[in-house]
Parts: C-alpha cells; structure tokens; sequence
C-alpha cells in the first residue's frame, strides 16, 4: 500500500512509460505496478519473429518488423485500454502507439515510409493519448551498458551508431511532445531497479507531476551518500575555540 501523498491524481488511469531500448522502461513498469497496485501492458517485443533478423540486417528486415510492431501494438492498446478491469484502476504501459513512428522514421526507406505512416495514421485515430506520459532519458553510452548488461541474445553486439541515432530521435520527439502531460526524468545517474530511494524519487516526482512539460534531473543515491557523509562530517567537526 502506498502513502496517500504518493498517489496519482485521480484522473490518470493510464500512465505510460517511455525512452529507447535499454533505459528501462518495463523494469519500471513492474515497481510503479507493484507500488501503487496496477495492471501492465507491457511490449511483446520477443514474440516478434523478424527482431532477430532486424538487428542482422536492419536495411533487410526493417519494414516486417515496423508493420509486425505497428499491427501488434495496435491490438494490444485498442483491446486492453478498452477493458474495464475492476480490480485495477490504474493501467501501466510500457510502451505507447506513437513510438513506432520514432523507429519507422529511423529505419523505413522513403517509400516504406510514406506507406507506413498512411497504415499508421488509420489506425492513431482510434488509440487514446495516455493520462500522463514518463520519458525516462538516457545517454547513449549508458544505454549500451544497460544493453549490455540484460544479454539478451537478439541484442548481442548492438550497433552503438544505431541506438545513438535512435536516442537523437526519441530526444527529438519528445522535446516537441504537446498530446498529454509529459514527465521527463534524467536516469543517467540513478538505480531505481536496486535503489529504493531512487524509485521513491520518481515515484514523487509522478504524484506530482502537472500539465504540460516537466524536467527532472535526480540527485542520484551514490550523491545522495555523498552529501550525507559530508553532512555527517560536519556534524561531527568540533567547533574551535578561538
């Protein structure tokens, strides 16, 4: 159970979390879930049978992976968000519609594109906007060790180029982002995976969040035990008699 300041205002029934590949966006997803009692809709990213081939041969594969992504998410959305769930008023995700125009403009041809993005627009128009949107933003070199890391295999020697590409994009949308309320939180220096102080941080800094566009960059907890210690430090220093 969470403390009643910790709560999310009443009117966001769906919260999104987002950022590119590896700044860990679903580990979120499962303590925000965990913590103030939701259900996830969450990618389903390994059952994409071309993802493999995609990271082999991106010219190749790009276009089946975008269309399998684009269908897939589409389902997921329009039938989970249109459910009721009575045990749950909160719904976390940990991706939303439009991201896959991030990627289409990254990878697809002109051509692919242009036909993609007339598949694509039918089917936004039927898709809400979430309640409240969570940008967690990451450098790139933090990204590729966070990749690293969770050694999925289709990852396996990912392109640095590629995802810094990728973040110059995601940067880029979501600094011109107006469709809902957008929390941008800087994650370079912080664990909320590992650090329960952290994720009490963005956990605030989601109760609170209000319309429009709202930066945060975080202390991160090896600063925080710095500050402390210092603190500490001070305390401790007698006073010199003069």
């Amino acid at each position: 159970m969470i403390d009643q300041e910790n709560k999310l205002p009443s009117h966001i029934n769906h919260l999104c979390i987002e950022g590119v590949i590896g700044a860990g966006k679903t580990s979120l997803c499962y303590l925000l879930a965990e913590r103030f009692n939701a259900r996830t809709v969450l990618e389903e990213a390994e059952e994409n049978p071309f993802l493999e081939k995609f990271y082999a041969d991106r010219r190749m594969f790009s276009f089946q992976t975008q269309l399998w992504f684009l269908v897939s998410r589409y389902k997921q959305l329009s039938v989970m968000l249109a459910q009721q769930d009575l045990f749950h008023q909160l719904t976390i995700s940990d991706y939303m519609f439009a991201k896959d125009r991030i990627f289409a403009s990254v990878n697809l041809e002109e051509d692919e594109l242009t036909l993609y993005n007339n598949i694509a627009g039918v089917m936004e128009s039927s898709i809400t906007q979430p309640d409240l949107v969570v940008y967690l933003q990451t450098s790139t070199d933090i990204l590729l060790k966070r990749i690293e890391k969770r050694g999925r295999s289709y990852e396996f020697n990912m392109d640095p180029d590629y995802i810094n590409v990728l973040n110059q994009a995601y940067n880029h949308y979501f600094f011109h982002y107006n469709h809902s309320p957008l929390l941008i939180i800087n994650t370079n220096n912080i664990d909320f995976v590992n650090c329960p102080e952290d994720l009490d941080e963005i956990v605030e800094q989601i109760s609170r969040a209000k319309t429009g566009t709202t930066y945060y960059q975080p202390m991160g907890s090896k600063d925080r035990s710095l500050l402390e210690e210092r603190r500490q430090q001070k305390k401790n220093k007698p006073d010199i008699l003069l």
